[in-house]
Protein backbone atom coordinates (compact mmCIF):
# COMPACT_ATOMS: atom_id res chain seq x y z
CA UNK A 1 0.00 0.00 0.00
CA UNK A 2 1.31 3.65 -0.70
CA UNK A 3 -0.27 6.32 1.08
CA UNK A 4 -0.48 9.75 -0.73
CA UNK A 5 -0.68 13.04 0.44
CA UNK A 6 -2.69 15.90 -0.96
CA UNK A 7 -2.33 19.48 -0.23
CA UNK A 8 -4.10 22.74 -0.64
CA UNK A 9 -3.25 26.40 -0.29
CA UNK A 10 -5.41 29.52 0.14
CA UNK A 11 -5.01 31.73 -2.66
CA UNK A 12 -7.93 34.49 -2.72
CA UNK A 13 -9.92 35.29 0.92
CA UNK A 14 -12.78 38.15 -0.30
CA UNK A 15 -12.56 39.38 3.46
CA UNK A 16 -8.62 39.81 3.58
CA UNK A 17 -8.00 41.00 0.08
CA UNK A 18 -8.70 43.73 -2.40
CA UNK A 19 -11.88 43.01 -4.15
CA UNK A 20 -11.46 43.06 -8.18
CA UNK A 21 -13.36 45.86 -9.54
CA UNK A 22 -16.14 43.97 -10.99
CA UNK A 23 -17.46 43.53 -7.60
CA UNK A 24 -19.50 45.41 -5.46
CA UNK A 25 -16.80 47.31 -2.37
CA UNK A 26 -18.93 45.33 0.40
CA UNK A 27 -19.61 41.55 0.29
CA UNK A 28 -21.27 40.09 3.22
CA UNK A 29 -20.94 36.62 1.92
CA UNK A 30 -17.48 35.15 2.30
CA UNK A 31 -15.61 33.49 -1.23
CA UNK A 32 -12.46 31.35 -0.73
CA UNK A 33 -10.01 29.97 -3.55
CA UNK A 34 -8.06 26.75 -2.46
CA UNK A 35 -5.17 25.22 -5.08
CA UNK A 36 -3.04 22.28 -4.90
CA UNK A 37 -2.23 19.60 -6.41
CA UNK A 38 -3.98 19.41 -9.56
CA UNK A 39 -7.45 20.65 -8.15
CA UNK A 40 -9.00 23.91 -7.80
CA UNK A 41 -11.61 24.27 -4.72
CA UNK A 42 -13.75 27.38 -5.12
CA UNK A 43 -16.28 28.27 -2.25
CA UNK A 44 -18.68 30.31 -1.38
CA UNK A 45 -19.90 30.98 2.53
CA UNK A 46 -23.34 33.03 2.06
CA UNK A 47 -25.70 34.16 4.96
CA UNK A 48 -29.58 33.14 4.77
CA UNK A 49 -32.03 35.26 5.48
CA UNK A 50 -32.01 34.07 9.10
CA UNK A 51 -28.71 34.47 10.39
CA UNK A 52 -28.65 31.05 12.60
CA UNK A 53 -27.54 29.58 9.68
CA UNK A 54 -25.30 29.84 6.18
CA UNK A 55 -25.34 28.25 2.76
CA UNK A 56 -22.20 26.39 1.40
CA UNK A 57 -21.67 26.24 -1.82
CA UNK A 58 -18.67 25.52 -4.51
CA UNK A 59 -16.94 24.09 -7.30
CA UNK A 60 -14.24 21.29 -7.44
CA UNK A 61 -11.87 22.21 -10.21
CA UNK A 62 -9.66 19.62 -12.37
CA UNK A 63 -5.83 21.17 -12.51
CA UNK A 64 -4.61 19.22 -15.12
CA UNK A 65 -6.77 16.73 -15.56
CA UNK A 66 -10.27 16.25 -17.00
CA UNK A 67 -13.46 17.25 -15.40
CA UNK A 68 -14.10 13.86 -15.13
CA UNK A 69 -11.78 13.59 -12.42
CA UNK A 70 -14.03 15.95 -10.19
CA UNK A 71 -17.67 14.66 -10.81
CA UNK A 72 -19.38 12.73 -7.86
CA UNK A 73 -16.85 13.42 -5.62
CA UNK A 74 -18.03 12.87 -2.09
CA UNK A 75 -18.07 16.04 0.13
CA UNK A 76 -18.23 16.00 3.57
CA UNK A 77 -19.33 18.92 6.51
CA UNK A 78 -18.56 18.29 10.16
CA UNK A 79 -19.90 20.15 12.57
CA UNK A 80 -19.60 19.26 16.13
CA UNK A 81 -21.33 15.74 16.27
CA UNK A 82 -23.33 17.24 13.04
CA UNK A 83 -22.12 15.64 9.66
CA UNK A 84 -23.92 15.94 5.92
CA UNK A 85 -22.97 14.91 3.05
CA UNK A 86 -23.38 14.77 -1.27
CA UNK A 87 -21.63 14.57 -4.28
CA UNK A 88 -20.43 17.19 -6.91
CA UNK A 89 -22.43 17.09 -9.96
CA UNK A 90 -20.46 16.39 -13.14
CA UNK A 91 -19.45 20.21 -13.44
CA UNK A 92 -17.78 19.51 -9.64
CA UNK A 93 -20.00 21.63 -8.24
CA UNK A 94 -21.38 21.03 -4.82
CA UNK A 95 -23.70 22.51 -2.02
CA UNK A 96 -24.92 22.44 1.35
CA UNK A 97 -28.54 24.68 1.83
CA UNK A 98 -28.49 25.13 5.78
CA UNK A 99 -25.18 24.93 7.91
CA UNK A 100 -25.51 26.41 11.16
CA UNK A 101 -23.62 28.96 12.47
CA UNK A 102 -19.83 28.31 13.51
CA UNK A 103 -17.08 27.00 12.63
CA UNK A 104 -16.93 23.61 10.89
CA UNK A 105 -14.66 21.53 8.72
CA UNK A 106 -15.23 20.17 5.05
CA UNK A 107 -13.40 17.38 3.45
CA UNK A 108 -13.80 16.22 -0.33
CA UNK A 109 -12.23 12.64 -0.77
CA UNK A 110 -11.15 11.62 -4.88
CA UNK A 111 -10.35 8.26 -4.90
CA UNK A 112 -6.93 8.27 -4.03
CA UNK A 113 -6.30 11.52 -2.22
CA UNK A 114 -8.17 13.59 0.45
CA UNK A 115 -8.53 17.26 1.06
CA UNK A 116 -9.62 18.51 4.50
CA UNK A 117 -10.54 22.58 5.22
CA UNK A 118 -10.76 22.52 9.07
CA UNK A 119 -11.94 25.48 10.86
CA UNK A 120 -13.91 27.34 8.50
CA UNK A 121 -16.19 30.11 9.69
CA UNK A 122 -19.01 32.85 8.52
CA UNK A 123 -17.79 34.99 11.33
CA UNK A 124 -13.68 34.31 11.56
CA UNK A 125 -11.52 35.36 8.51
CA UNK A 126 -8.79 33.43 9.30
CA UNK A 127 -9.65 30.47 11.28
CA UNK A 128 -9.39 28.21 8.71
CA UNK A 129 -6.31 25.20 8.22
CA UNK A 130 -6.10 22.86 5.42
CA UNK A 131 -4.64 19.54 6.29
CA UNK A 132 -3.76 16.73 3.85
CA UNK A 133 -5.14 13.51 4.42
CA UNK A 134 -3.08 10.18 3.61
CA UNK A 135 -5.58 7.69 1.96
CA UNK A 136 -4.09 4.36 1.31
CA UNK A 137 -3.81 3.10 -2.24
CA UNK A 138 -3.71 -0.79 -2.89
Amino acid sequence: MKDVFASLVLVYDSWTEPIPQLRAAVLPDRHLIFEGDGVILDLLLKKNGNDSSIQVGGQVLPGDDSLDSVAYVQVLIEQGSHRSSTQTNILGEFAFQTVPNGTFNLAITFKNRRFIVRGLSNTQPRMWQVQPVAVSRV
